[in-house]
C-alpha cells in the first residue's frame, strides 16, 4: 500500500514541477533569458545613436594600459611634463580625447 501512494505521490511531483516550470517560462520575468530578437524592417532607416560607456578620464593605471606602455615610460612622460593630465583634489586624471590628440601630435618624436 505505501508503495502505490508513493507512486501517486511522485507523478503529483512530476506534474507540478512541470506545471511550475511552463508557468515560470510564461510569466514575463525575463531577467535570466538571453538576447531577445528585434525585427527589423528595411523599408525606413533608423537612426540610433549610442553613448560611449568608456569613461573620458583615466587615472594613472588606466592610462598607460590605454597607452600601451609601463611604468618607467610613464614616468618619463610625467617627468617631461608634456602629457596631458587633469588634477582634481590631488588626484592625476588622463582625458582620453587629450592623449588621443597628444599622440597624433607627437608621432615619430624621441623621448
Amino acid at each position: 500500500m505505501e508503495s502505490k501512494h508513493a507512486w501517486i505521490i511522485g507523478i503529483c511531483l512530476i506534474i507540478a514541477g512541470c506545471t511550475i516550470g511552463g508557468g515560470l517560462s510564461d510569466s514575463g520575468d525575463y531577467m535570466d533569458e538571453g538576447p531577445r530578437q528585434v525585427e527589423i524592417s528595411n523599408e525606413s532607416p533608423i537612426d540610433v545613436q549610442v553613448g560611449s560607456l568608456e569613461p573620458k578620464l583615466l587615472d594613472e593605471d588606466s592610462a598607460m594600459i590605454y597607452l600601451g606602455i609601463g611604468d618607467e615610460e610613464m614616468g618619463l612622460l610625467k617627468k617631461l611634463g608634456n602629457l596631458p593630465s587633469i588634477t582634481i583634489k590631488g588626484y592625476v586624471y588622463y582625458p582620453r580625447e587629450a592623449l588621443d590628440k597628444w599622440l597624433t601630435e607627437n608621432v615619430g618624436k624621441t623621448f
